[in-house]
């Protein structure tokens, strides 16, 4: 197996609900939000032109912001990640029934190819849950 680090994140857009609905449901700690109507600013808090034409909500599960590979297999996390989710499963489904996205993301990075095996029953569960499993990948070596 080649070598390879990786993120985690849950990303939710919706078009209406308070971000601290999210956080409240989920008992989870955002990293950022942004509230629907409200004044577009970056990531540091600088001010940006318009508003916010969504509510985005986004966390790191386990407040944990890198894995490497050899330690901890990406699909093993991310089972742990939806175990963490699907007493949600409600709420999230009511996300995305009513025009919202709910992303499981896992960003990772390696100069190498790599592969990663979601079983048939991970993928049905995330379905059953409501989350849309998302692979962001950059070709460049992170972390250690």
């Amino acid at each position: 197996m080649q070598p390879y680090t990786y993120a985690v994140d849950i990303r939710i857009w919706h078009r209406s609900i308070d971000p601290e609905s999210i956080t409240a449901e989920l008992g989870l700690k955002p990293n950022r939000t942004a509230k629907v109507g409200t004044a577009r600013l970056t990531p540091k808090g600088h001010p940006l032109s318009g508003i916010c034409r969504e509510t985005y909500w986004n966390a790191t599960p386990f407040e944990r912001p890198e894995y490497l590979s050899i330690d901890d297999a990406v699909e093993d996390v991310l089972i742990d990640v939806l175990a963490l989710l699907q007493p949600h499963a409600e709420f999230l489904k009511g996300l995305t029934a009513s025009g919202g996205r709910v992303h499981l993301q896992v960003s990772s990075y390696s100069a190498r190819n790599y592969a990663f095996e979601f079983s048939p029953t991970f993928l049905a569960d995330c379905a059953a849950t409501g989350v849309s499993l998302v692979h962001d990948v950059y070709p460049v070596v992170q972390g250690r």
